[in-house]
């Protein structure tokens, strides 16, 4: 089957089905369209740190394929597709289940879900996404950003000149975008990914930026220490913006707590208080916990055959240095 633009834009990279070292590492190679949102600081759940670690092979991305929404977003994807196909009877769909990789540009890459040809524009790109109920607030204007940077990618990389996104919300929302090609969008997206990638070549890690995942893939990286404190002449700013946003945080919480704890004091016995603006309710009941001490002490075997054993990330401790 012949793809628009295999050989002069891109050539086509396949992977065995099923084989997840082999899409890994296909994944290190470059940067893929779910990278983009993540290293422009767009995505609600990771950032460049965490990507770049994957790349430089330090850490391996976790896998979450035996997560819900990955598992039924696997499981719907070709539902979406064929009932967009049945949308549209004029337009010519067809799954392309290999990854694009730019010709001039080899670390871009693109895993395209399917591509779709438009009587009147040709051949475009044709994503589908699935959402559940928490996410539909994403899509209340259209298409979310941290996927408008995934689709400009995608031109970027086949250079279509447009893109329909199919999702379906909640498993019964069902709604279509299209998205034409914006060489503005596409010149931002392509920046982004160049200065990126250059940092892989390079060795050079993004600043931390407290991105989602960015802590985890830290602790990932380097999950124990050498027992070593580094002797260092004054004071780094790293240690200085801590110190002074951590005493920030303990003001502000302190705040937080008198102000909760007053407004529990107003509440009394009601369940809560309505006010211009807001409802207020505080949450009580009773809450099971499982006695892991008395367990212990009656059935110490059963303890240690259920114990496990690993690193854990017990964050940072302060304290001032004696003169």
């Amino acid at each position: 089957m012949a793809v628009k633009g295999e050989g002069s834009l891109f050539e086509l990279v396949r992977t065995p089905d099923g084989d997840r070292d082999a899409w890994l590492e296909q994944r290190r190679k470059g940067v893929g369209g779910s990278d983009v949102a993540a290293i422009m600081g767009l995505s609600p759940y990771r950032g460049a740190y965490e990507v770049w670690a994957e790349k430089m092979g330090l850490v391996e991305a976790p896998d979450i394929s035996d997560k819900p929404a990955v598992t039924w977003g696997n499981v719907l994807e070709p539902v979406v597709g064929r009932h967009y196909a049945e949308n549209h009877p004029d337009r010519e769909v067809r799954r392309l289940n290999a990854v694009c990789r730019s010709i001039a540009r080899p670390w871009a890459q693109a895993s395209l879900d399917y591509e779709v040809r438009d009587p009147g524009l040709g051949w475009g790109v044709l994503e589908i996404k699935t959402a559940g109920l928490r996410s539909a607030g994403h899509w209340e204007d259209g298409v979310p950003l941290f996927y408008q940077t995934q689709v400009a990618h995608y031109l970027s990389v086949t250079g279509r000149p447009f893109a329909d996104v199919a999702v379906l919300i909640g498993g019964q929302d069902y709604r279509e975008y299209r998205i034409m090609r914006d060489e503005g969008d596409i010149a931002a997206v392509d920046g982004a990914v160049d200065a990126f990638w250059e940092r892989v070549r390079t060795g050079e890690e993004p600043p931390a930026d407290g991105s989602p995942g960015e802590a985890d893939a830290l602790f990932r990286r380097h999950p124990k220490d050498d027992g070593e404190v580094w002797e260092c002449p004054g004071m780094p700013v790293e240690v200085a913006d801590y110190v002074y946003c951590k005493e920030v945080a303990d003001a502000a919480k302190k705040r937080l707590d008198a102000a909760s704890d007053a407004l529990k004091q107003l509440i009394g016995e009601r369940r809560g208080i309505a006010c211009d603006g807001y409802v207020v309710t505080w949450v009580r009941g009773t809450k099971k916990r499982f006695d892991s001490k008395a367990f212990r002490e009656d059935h110490p075997d059963l303890y240690g055959a259920y114990t496990t054993e690993g690193p854990a990330n017990m964050g940072l401790r302060i304290k001032e240095r004696k003169k």
